[in-house]
């Protein structure tokens, strides 16, 4: 029953996202650029938190005081469940896009507001497209917005890492972009577990970050080694 009222209320809780999306256009024609981004910044925080929360579950966020200062970040997270997307929107203290499979691009609403985060989409079937969408991806971390990705391409739906696509350590290169791995603690036992919904301590890490003046920064597959040994241990200790 706790399933299917929740799934109720999110259908009518986007239905509200759809509604929002006339006054939001409309702040964005008048609004200055910053504060419309600011505006983004909240809406998407909350719709974040309200998915997370409403489920029941409960979430602690640790090593926020390892964020470094400026806006050139690409985080690499882990990718336990489809709710590492609203928690990493609704509780990192910094506003975040993703790199998101193309497939999203067909939902309604959500596509939307992907594109306002913003999100950019990728064609996992083509290399070239990939690339295309990894250049627009290092151009919105250059313009100051950070951004996510997950390395392991999918969904692991339990805690262990599967294993991470070097192509995917191209992207701070490309952005000149300081690396800040996350570690994300039982997501997937949200709604993956058995496909209801289900109150679930949740936790994310913020780890040391990695800078360009690392060599390992400079190492594609040291550099994906470090990180999946980081993250994992991470998750193990949490």
């Amino acid at each position: 029953m706790k399933s299917l009222l929740w799934k109720i209320w999110f259908i009518w809780f986007m239905l509200l996202c759809l509604l929002a999306f006339g006054p939001l256009l409309i702040c964005k024609l008048i609004l200055p650029k910053r504060k419309y981004r600011k505006l983004v910044r909240f809406c998407t925080r909350y719709w974040g938190q309200q998915l997370v929360l409403t489920t029941g579950s409960k979430v602690l966020i640790e090593g926020a005081d390892k964020l470094p200062e400026g806006d050139n970040i690409c985080f690499i997270s882990n990718h336990q469940g489809m709710f590492d997307i609203p928690l990493v929107l609704g509780f990192i203290p910094i506003p975040t896009g993703f790199i998101a499979k193309q497939e999203l691009f067909k939902i309604p609403v959500l596509s939307w507001w992907m594109r306002e985060i913003p999100c950019v989409f990728i064609d996992r079937g083509s290399a070239r497209k990939a690339m295309e969408s990894f250049i627009k991806t290092a151009e919105v971390i250059k313009s100051g917005h950070p951004m996510v990705i997950f390395p392991e391409g999918t969904r692991s739906r339990k805690d262990e890492l599967g294993p991470f696509h070097l192509g995917s350590f191209k992207l701070p290169a490309m952005a000149g972009a300081t690396i800040v791995p996350l570690a994300i603690k039982d997501s997937w036992k949200v709604h993956e577990i058995d496909k209801g919904i289900h109150a679930v301590p949740l936790k994310l890490r913020i780890l040391g970050p990695i800078t360009q003046d690392d060599p390992l920064y400079k190492d594609k597959h040291a550099l994906s080694e470090a990180l999946h040994e980081r993250i994992s241990a991470a998750v193990l200790d949490m």
